[in-house]
């Protein structure tokens, strides 16, 4: 029983069944090799004259090299490079989502996926109209077909309205037109929002919040803690069962990452309503 001032009573849907939406996974959007990326950053240079007219010239030195070593696959200096680019820090979105898009391709080229899908979602609020069109479709498509198989409801709504902001990813987004109105759906949605969730090998999972308030139900397995990635918190909390959790105001917008036993199943319910 879920514990509130009062009872809460929780409506089940079916669960968010994004891979059957298109016939299974929607793919297309992962790292398919380095020459893909590679296809990126060339695609990137043909724009470096235009970098240079609105970043320092000491960070669009800094982007053009650190885009060379990647793109030669020397990470050893890309590594310098990268960390010398973001200590010179942004003055501007035009310099911050050039940040971004580096450590996109970076973190790509490491083969660090929870890194590189990260450094997208950061892309994606600064990016339009700041990077080259193509760049922006290509990383908010790849990221928003992850977080739609991985069932990220919440990742995947925002993701999807960055998104729009480039009327470049109308095409884009048409090729997946079923998993675009399942998204939109959820977003609209004024009830309880229920997903039957299975935990990986590696032993967590983890999605964007779209409601403040949620609980756990049907475990079966064993959920230990929760780690929370939030715009102005950062916190690890024990799970305790059957509760109503909250997330403050104050912290901003919450990832959360459910830590649990490989293969533990649980409905995570994100409720329309602020307990009473």
């Amino acid at each position: 029983m879920i514990k509130s001032a009062v009872l809460i009573v929780l409506i089940f849907f079916s669960a968010f069944a994004l891979a059957q939406e298109v016939g299974g996974d929607v793919s297309g959007g992962g790292v398919s090799g380095f020459a893909e990326i590679d296809r990126e950053l060339d695609a990137l240079g043909r724009n470096i004259s235009q970098l240079k007219n609105k970043a320092r010239p000491g960070f669009a030195r800094l982007f053009d090299q650190a885009q060379a070593a990647i793109l030669k696959d020397d990470l050893k200096k890309a590594d310098e490079l990268v960390i010398k680019l973001r200590e010179m820090k942004s003055v501007n979105d035009y310099e911050q989502a050039r940040i971004h898009l580096i450590d996109y391709w970076y973190y790509g080229k490491k083969g660090d996926q929870e890194l590189e899908n990260d450094a997208a979602s950061k892309l994606l609020t600064v990016g339009a109209g700041n990077i080259d069109s193509h760049a922006f479709v290509e990383a908010g498509m790849r990221l928003l077909k992850r977080q739609y198989n991985n069932q990220d409801i919440g990742g995947a709504i925002e993701t999807l309205t960055n998104l729009r902001k480039d009327s470049a990813s109308q095409t884009e987004l048409m090729s997946v037109v079923g998993a675009v109105k399942k998204i939109d759906d959820y977003a609209e949605q004024k009830t309880n929002i229920v997903q039957k969730i299975t935990v990986g090998e590696k032993g967590n999972w983890s999605a964007k919040l779209f409601k403040p308030h949620f609980a756990f139900s049907d475990i079966t397995g064993e959920i230990s803690t929760l780690d929370f990635n939030c715009a102005n918190k950062q916190s690890t909390l024990t799970y305790k069962p059957d509760s109503v959790m909250e997330i403050p105001e104050a912290w901003g917008g919450c990832k959360v990452k459910v830590n649990a036993k490989p293969g533990t199943t649980f409905n995570l319910i994100q409720l329309q309503q602020k307990p009473s």
